[in-house]
């Protein structure tokens, strides 16, 4: 049945009993009298008596069963009457309510799109007729309305590129003589073969030439320099590097590189940060779309344009320093000065042929041809002109892409000015037919990583594209967009090499340059947000945790790793929380309904309970790190009464020691009740020895930092007890113990001095019985012969030993016996 004819006369519908039978009677009724009145060729009559139908039944019968699809056959029908009254806007609107409420119905899909035919807007008509198609691949007068516009846009195209070639043609037989000046200083002139073609192109917009309007235009076009004798300089429209002399080829040659596909040069317009070659600025606001326009440019406006640019490259990321000059010590000023302005150049993404070497001619001349491609709205994320963003193709209505979300992408990451590609996940190598080349694949699978964990996939991805995604409105699956970073990005995050080289300390410079991000999400899967989230599945997504935790850390991603651990003890503070009525005997009833629950959480206060869902707001204003960098949450419950630990079962507990072990063997403000936490665990439950192990080395580590070595050496000796034969907890247990010894010595030397000077005073007052109480203060302390010597406190309980007193006496002779004995234990060889 064709999708433009009305169905069959209506059969009442089977209403249930005890359902308003006679008025969907009634709409029934008229809908049919409508029907009829189609039928007969009355469109607006047939419409109107929809429209009553419809009426009455939005006002009483929407609450039964069918009504859904008898209110989608009425707006169907009426959509149909617009169609043949060519109402293509009505059409359009109601079509479209029609699918806001069933995305599927292919009626409403054809006729919409049949609608946007009349209107010309082809290309919205293709989407619709191809979904019908994709729905009901059967359909014939989809397919054959979709062949139709298929044709109709390929002779759009052919005539525009007849328009384009003719344009083309029209100026190559002018002369460049012929021109008329753009600048206020002529040193950009235009040829006008066409007297009557405006200056200034009409797509340019005011906005785009004011700073912060909160807009930007960014312009894509092909650029060839030519000199006054006809050698070109510069060809966008040719691969890089194919206007270099060919190199000798030899057995020493080095190996050619793959062949890179030519790309179109792309710039802000009016860019204010003097990016883009004046020259290439002005020429481009004279465009229209595909005009090919010819020029004459000073040099002036190419390479002395951009100087500030240069000179502030070379401030910045190029200063002056001391690894610079040892870099640079054996080399000539001359070379130095011109190595670091080719690296500038690099950084800029700006072509040496007009940019290396101070111009010695300004007022020269080149000839130039420029062809408009593309012009682009762009928004400025912050009004500074830093981040400009523009939205190729919106999203589902999905989840956004977040932290730690798993995300499939294509991406391409290219310089600004040249649009030199530094990554493109679509590009791959080919046979050509000068050795190999690099070409598009599109049937290349989507690079799939973990937003926050980019560097940590099984291919290395670029950390700035995940950085790129955490934008505003929320990036969902399917969304197309480009970024334009005009600081552009860390070049750590663009290669797997120079990312491990800056781990290690090198000291380049940290900057791509300008860039542009182009992205296109292709899936997108939420975190599990923990016991609240409706992905949780208990243990096993906390042990999913745990092992992309582990794995992280045998990757070397501590950072990354330690993030997982944390997530994993926030859900244990979710859990902990909502257990807490469980340890409350005789306070809360016997269950937890009959629990009296404190006033946090409860409604107004601002914050969540236990038992709240997560709220999955959009992420904020986007940016680079500085932009997305949010302080994460920290577990909170990290001093937990063993009486509620009780309340996890023994898998449970199990993983939350381990949680506490890894993060008290990353050290931090909070790592030693970390420890105390994963050793509290290994008490009331039966953990892997390894964990065990961890947790009582990382705890005893912490407590030996603080002073408490004879806790932490307890601590140890459980740990040894799992595994007698670990060299690595014996050298631990030794460092500890010789830090013990230096402790209590110097605490006893310390004591020492002080007793020396006490006993001192007391023999001076010859008082007997603070003699006898510092005597016995001495005899308890650990004596070492070299505390004794070097505090030469014998002096004194000689002194003592010789006092009237015989309880003195004896007590300083006592002491005199022990000293003697260390003298001859542990005095050195040359001294005795």
């Amino acid at each position: 049945m064709a999708k433009d004819q009305l169905p069959p006369k209506s059969e009442v519908l089977d209403i249930p009993p005890g359902f308003d039978r006679d008025r969907m009677v009634e709409v029934l009724k008229i809908k049919e009298q409508a029907n009829e009145k189609f039928r007969a060729g009355d469109y607006f009559s047939a419409k109107c008596l929809y429209s009553g139908s419809l009426e009455m039944l939005e006002r009483c019968c929407l609450h039964l069963d069918k009504a859904d699809e008898v209110w989608e056959g009425i707006k169907n029908n009426m959509a149909l009457c617009d169609l043949k009254r060519q109402e293509w806007g009505r059409a359009v609107d109601t079509t479209t309510e029609v699918l806001q409420r069933n995305a599927q119905n292919t009626k409403a899909l054809y006729r919409r799109g049949v609608a946007r035919i009349g209107q010309g807007k082809l290309t919205e008509a293709r989407e619709d007729l191809e979904q019908v198609v994709v729905l009901e691949p059967g359909n014939g007068d989809a397919r054959h309305k979709l062949a139709e516009i298929l044709k109709q846009l390929k002779a759009n195209r052919t005539a525009e590129k007849e328009q384009a070639d003719k344009m083309r043609g029209f100026l190559r037989g002018e002369r460049i003589d012929d021109t008329v000046p753009i600048t206020e200083d002529g040193s950009v002139r235009k040829l006008h073969g066409n007297e009557n073609a405006p200056l200034f192109a009409s797509w340019i917009k005011r906005s785009w030439l004011q700073e912060k309007s909160g807009v930007a235009g960014v312009v894509t076009a092909h650029v060839v320099i030519k000199t006054p004798a006809g050698k070109e300089l510069l060809n966008t429209r040719k691969p890089p590097g194919s206007l270099a002399p060919e190199q000798p080829m030899g057995p020493m040659a080095a190996p050619k590189a793959a062949e890179r596909p030519a790309e179109p040069a792309r710039w802000v317009v009016d860019d204010a940060r003097g990016n883009v070659f004046a020259a290439w600025n002005s020429a481009g606001k004279t465009l229209q779309l595909y005009e090919l326009g010819k020029f004459e440019v000073a040099r002036r406006s190419l390479g002395p344009s951009v100087e500030p640019a240069i000179s502030r490259c070379l401030q910045q990321w190029l200063p002056d320093s001391t690894p610079q000059r040892e870099m640079y010590k054996d080399i000539p000023e001359e070379v130095k000065q011109s190595s670091l302005r080719r690296q500038a150049l690099q950084i800029l993404g700006l072509p040496e042929e007009f940019c290396m070497e101070e111009e010695k001619e300004p007022n020269g001349t080149y000839s130039m041809e420029m062809e408009l491609l593309e012009s682009a709205e762009y928004v400025d994320l912050d009004g500074d002109g830093r981040y400009l963003l523009r939205v190729i193709k919106e999203g589902k209505a999905s989840s956004p892409v977040e932290q730690l979300a798993k995300v499939q992408a294509h991406f391409r990451i290219a310089k600004l000015l040249m649009n030199f590609s530094l990554k493109d996940t679509r590009m791959g190598l080919a046979p050509g037919p000068n050795g190999l080349v690099l070409r598009a694949d599109r049937t290349k699978e989507p690079m799939e990583f973990v937003v926050g964990e980019e560097a940590a996939a099984e291919e290395f991805v670029p950390p700035c594209v995940g950085h790129c995604l955490k934008l505003p409105n929320a990036v969902t699956e399917g969304t197309h967009f480009e970024l334009v970073l005009r600081d552009g990005v860390p070049i750590r995050d663009m290669e797997k090499d120079i990312h491990s080289a800056y781990n290690e300390g090198c000291s380049l410079p940290d900057t791509s340059g300008p860039v542009s991000i182009h992205i296109e999400v292709e899936k997108v899967v939420p975190p599990n947000r923990g016991p609240s989230d409706q992905l949780w599945q208990g243990l096993e997504s906390i042990r999913s945790e745990r092992r992309r935790a582990q794995e992280l850390e045998t990757m070397g991603h501590t950072r990354q790793a330690l993030r997982r651990w944390r997530r994993i003890l926030l859900w244990f503070d979710e859990m902990l929380a909502s257990r807490k009525w469980k340890t409350q005997e005789g306070k809360g009833g016997d269950s937890i309904y009959d629990l009296q629950w404190d006033a946090e959480g409860a409604e107004g206060d601002g914050k969540a309970s236990p038992f709240s869902p997560p709220r999955r707001d959009a992420p904020g204003v986007p940016c680079l790190e500085t932009r997305t960098a949010t302080s994460e949450k920290q577990p909170e419950m990290l001093v937990v009464e063993d009486q509620l630990l009780r309340q996890l079962a023994d898998e449970e507990l199990c993983e939350w020691a381990a949680a506490h072990a890894a993060l008290a063997a990353a050290g931090g403000a909070e790592s030693t009740k970390h420890g105390r936490c994963a050793v509290q665990g290994c008490q009331l439950t039966r953990v892997p020895a390894e964990v065990e192990i961890q947790g009582r080395s990382a705890y005893a580590e912490r407590l030996g930092e603080e002073g408490k070595t004879e806790e932490a050496l307890a601590v140890l000796k459980e740990a040894l007890a799992l595994n007698p034969q670990s060299t690595a907890l014996r050298d631990q247990i030794a460092k500890l113990n010789l830090k013990d010894s230096e402790n209590k010595s110097v605490t006893t030397l310390r004591s020492l001095k002080s007793l020396k000077q006490d006993l001192g005073d007391s023999l001076e007052a010859n008082d007997v019985a603070g003699l006898q109480a510092l005597l016995q203060e001495l005899d308890a302390l650990p004596l070492t012969w070299e505390a004794a010597s070097e505090t030469k406190i014998g002096k004194e309980v000689g002194l003592c030993a010789k006092h009237a007193d015989q309880t003195v006496s004896e007590t300083a002779k006592g002491l005199i016996g022990r000293l003697h004995k260390l003298a001859k234990a542990e005095r050195p060889l040359w001294v005795r």
